[in-house]
């Protein structure tokens, strides 16, 4: 019977870890940019951004515009390309946190209609989706060419 491994980092190879200093960088990137996302749902959401063909264009342009904030996020942390999953995990777990505290506790940074509100959270959680995907075609990339 053939040895089957997981595909994880052997120990002592340890591609995904990230310095202390590096995650306390991206807290604070990713804070910023979540800030500027509430703002954006808060001040743009009445203008019809989260609805109907405005919302669709919306979700497309989501997708080139979260790649430089990847790169961004790898360039401040001062990480290779391989680490992206761990970047955008902490980002992203910064940013969903921020969003959840938000949310519950303090609505009206959002805006107050409810529907706006649900739409605008609906694209938050969309971008950091693809942060996501993003970061995993970036390692994978990476991996490949030994970056």
């Amino acid at each position: 019977m053939a040895h089957q491994t997981s595909g994880l980092p052997e120990h002592g190879d340890a591609p995904l870890k990230l310095k202390p200093v590096q995650i306390v960088i991206l807290a604070a990137f990713s804070t910023s940019v979540w800030f500027l996302a509430a703002l954006f749902i808060r001040f743009l959401g009445p203008t019809g951004v989260f609805h109907g063909y405005k919302a669709i264009a919306l979700y497309l342009v989501t997708i080139p515009l979260t790649a430089p904030l990847n790169a961004r996020s790898r360039k401040l942390a001062r990480a290779p390309q391989s680490q992206m999953v761990a970047i955008v995990a902490v980002t992203s777990a910064v940013a969903t946190l921020l969003d959840g505290v938000a949310m519950s506790q303090f609505p009206a940074l959002y805006g107050s209609d409810p529907a706006i509100t649900g739409a605008g959270a609906a694209w938050l959680l969309w971008a950091i989706g693809v942060a996501g995907v993003l970061s995993l075609l970036t390692a994978a990339r990476a991996n490949s060419t030994g970056r």
